[in-house]
């Protein structure tokens, strides 16, 4: 701060630092043009993409009365906004007052760009970058892990502990390195665990007892649809004997083995010679109609088909087509047999498709392949629902492909060798 004489002014022997200037836009009054949210523009923009509008006004037309919301039409909303002209170096103040009616205001745009924080005063704020999990919904996340995680308990030899063993439930998702952005968006979701990285891959692993607990209670809130739900049911029981210290007694070991050799691949061989008396506890089963009848949350699918879907287009030679090739788009969901009845659900969820068994590879198949239904569902679908992972770059090219087809360019050298290169840049061909 300076006094009258230009000189710093001294607090406590020291100059304080404190300097004021104006703002550029001194003296002006500013109109923020923001888009409403309207679903038919959910996958565009009515005007460019965060832009802002200033207009000058005549001071009488606001009257000090503070910003007020006026529609204009049923494409924006106005914000008045009077800005105080000055700013502190040290001590910044933007001074502004949004008055009226504020659930009217229309932020929140498609993009999720921008959100109301409820503060003394109402403001605009961009959402931060490093908000890792503000796009995941709890059945995205379980979708995602029926398809990608694995429960297991590790039962390993110690001389620390009394029994003699130590017991380690762990969950975990492995990755190509390609979607490790997703694997951290997974990490902050649920606030635990840890990322470890190899050459090609990425893992996410959590095992201490506490975040483990967090797990378990996802899974219990949001139930995995797949056979996988099985292991985790009898993975939440051996959390809650190890909850309950069981693990410590020799009884309470015997019983968590037992119910370890029902998951997965059951025992190793070093545990069924250690424990060669164990029976397995039954597994719990659900019948052929809940699997037929299971509800599918529209996010569960998204998740599941970043795990295991597969947006393809395949090009084959034809003596019946002008151009010698005919195209096919597919949209495809691979599972081990095991699901085979849990997979006919699928086709309740999207109104069509059909189910394919692969005997040999004890694989099955869900696949959409008519062009409509893809225009038509599967599309929209995942507009209005976005993919997260590195697989969303393969749908984008899946749905140029889509729109090739539909306005018939596939039928054209140009449009095929347009299809060919979208083809051989998609799935393992992506760098």
């Amino acid at each position: 701060m300076l006094d009258k004489n230009n000189s710093p002014v001294l607090r406590c022997g020291k100059p304080l630092v404190f300097v004021r200037e104006l703002w550029p836009n001194y003296g002006d009054f500013l109109k923020l043009m923001i888009p409403s949210r309207i679903w038919k523009y959910t996958s565009g923009w009515t005007n460019p993409s965060g832009m802002v509008t200033s207009h000058k006004m005549i001071e009488r037309e606001m009257e000090y009365r503070g910003s007020k919301s006026v529609v204009i039409d049923s494409y924006s909303t106005v914000k008045e906004q009077r800005v105080d002209g000055h700013k502190c170096v040290n001590f910044t103040h933007l001074r502004y007052t949004l008055m009226g009616f504020e659930r009217n205001y229309q932020v929140r745009i498609p993009s999720n760009h921008l959100i109301t924080l409820r503060k003394p005063y109402s403001s605009l704020s961009i959402i931060p970058s490093n908000n890792l999990s503000a796009s995941l919904n709890p059945w995205y996340i379980t979708g995602f892990s029926d398809g990608e995680s694995n429960f297991t308990v590790r039962i390993l030899k110690s001389n620390t502990v009394k029994v003699g063993w130590t017991v380690q439930p762990v969950f975990q998702i492995c990755l190509h390195k390609k979607d490790l952005d997703l694997l951290k968006k997974i990490q902050a979701f649920f606030g635990v665990g840890k990322i470890y990285h190899k050459e090609k891959s990425c893992h996410y692993v959590v095992q201490d007892l506490k975040s483990i607990n967090v797990i378990v209670n996802h899974f219990e809130r949001y139930p995995l649809l797949t056979k996988k739900r099985e292991d985790f049911i009898l993975f939440s029981r051996i959390v809650t004997l190890i909850n309950k210290k069981e693990h410590l007694t020799l009884s309470g070991l015997h019983e968590i083995i037992s119910i370890k050799a029902s998951m997965n691949l059951g025992l190793s061989a070093d545990l069924k010679t250690s424990f060669p008396n164990i029976i397995p506890v039954t597994r719990p089963k659900r019948t052929d109609e809940e699997l037929l009848n299971s509800n599918i949350d529209p996010h569960w699918m998204v998740g599941f088909t970043d795990a295991e879907g597969c947006f393809s287009i395949k090009i084959t030679k034809s003596l019946t087509i002008k151009t010698g090739y005919q195209v096919q788009l597919r949209y495809q969901i691979t599972q081990h047999s095991i699901d085979k009845v849990f997979m006919n659900s699928l086709t309740n969820f999207w109104g069509c498709g059909k189910v394919f068994f692969r005997y040999r590879e004890s694989k099955v198949d869900f696949q959409i392949l008519k062009l409509k239904d893809l225009s038509d569902k599967v599309i929209p679908r995942f507009h209005l629902l976005p993919l997260q992972g590195v697989k969303s770059k393969d749908f984008a090219d899946f749905s140029k492909a889509v729109e090739i087809m539909k306005m018939k360019k596939h039928l054209t050298k140009e449009g095929l060798d347009l299809l060919h290169k979208l083809k051989v840049g998609m799935n393992r061909g992506r760098e």
